[in-house]
């Protein structure tokens, strides 16, 4: 399955009917393209449609009007199940199995090869950094190691999409780390990769492409650098270059310094004092940097809601 774009929607609508009461718009027109190799997410507030959205691609819910397409194909279309790789919002496992037995029943019902299963289960669940756990009771896992145990699944039958529905949800601060990583990897074997998540200081650090959705419109979708667009300049002076830092710093908008030495210069966008700050860093050493800044994601993110609610 080639697909260029591996999610298409096309003016994708949901509404939840209720019993003597209007409807409820979960999403209206939702048009978004998701390509192939990308790590794409998926933001928007609580009740903003993300979940919906998903499972309506997964095919667990109908939606009320437009199309849907999962890797070249309806969304609905039963064959494209065996490329993907899904993890819902909130997964329930059965708390009498263990993590190979769990695992080895996704095994025959993705119909994997016996001959090759027990090696694809033990993989995942070294990616997932759960292979000291592997007889253990799931019933006795913490909120984290059931994620991590969600996520091997999701992996095990080698997918070329990942979808996943807040995939960080319950893991601490080195899990979230892990996890980003695995992502990554996911990507450098060629999975395209599209997820949900509230936390969006993780979502820029690994996203190249996002879309954002209120109250089940979409906002703006696009790639994060073209999105965020530039605010500015960073200067990185590592330390012993007290006579550029004593140059620079007057100009600087903003400063910090790490626990190595190295300074962080920020600067305005302003053409007078990019050439000042360029004539003084091209005589000095060749490990000072001058990188064009962003707006964070997650101040856009947060701007764009509220110009929207407005």
């Amino acid at each position: 399955m080639g697909a260029e774009v591996v999610i298409r929607t096309e003016n994708l609508s949901k509404v939840y009917k209720r019993l003597f009461k209007k409807g409820k718009k979960a999403l209206d027109s939702l048009t978004i393209s998701v390509p192939k190799g990308a790590v794409y997410g998926f933001l928007g507030p609580n009740g903003a449609g993300k979940t919906t959205t998903i499972k309506i691609l997964m095919d667990l819910i109908k939606a009320s009007s437009g199309s849907a397409y999962v890797l070249g194909k309806p969304s609905y279309n039963v064959e494209v199940k065996g490329y993907i790789g899904f993890l819902p919002d909130a997964p329930a496992f059965s708390p009498q199995l263990s993590a190979y037995e769990f695992l080895n029943i996704c095994g025959k019902l993705l119909k994997i090869p016996s001959t090759e299963r027990a090696a694809r289960i033990e993989h995942v669940l070294e990616v997932v950094k759960m292979s000291p756990h592997t007889r253990e009771k799931i019933g006795s896992f913490s909120r984290g190691m059931l994620q991590r145990i969600g996520v091997a699944q999701a992996i095990l039958n080698q997918p070329q999409l990942l979808i996943l529905d807040e995939p960080l949800l319950g893991l601490d601060p080195y899990g979230r780390q892990e996890f980003k990583q695995i992502i990554l990897s996911q990507q450098a074997k060629g999975t395209s990769v599209f997820f949900s998540s509230h936390i969006l200081s993780d979502v820029e650090e690994i996203c190249d492409h996002v879309a954002i959705l209120n109250n089940g419109k979409l906002l703006c979708a696009g790639r994060v650098d073209d999105l965020l667009g530039s605010s500015g300049f960073r200067v990185i002076i590592p330390p012993n270059n007290d006579e550029v830092l004593k140059e620079l710093i007057t100009m600087a908008s903003d400063t910090s310094r790490k626990d190595d030495g190295t300074w962080l210069l920020s600067f305005a966008q302003d053409d007078e004092i990019r050439g000042k700050v360029d004539s003084i860093t091209c005589k000095a050493s060749g490990s000072i940097k001058v990188k064009a800044a962003h707006e964070k994601l997650e101040d856009f993110f947060f701007r764009t809601l509220k110009e929207d609610n407005n």
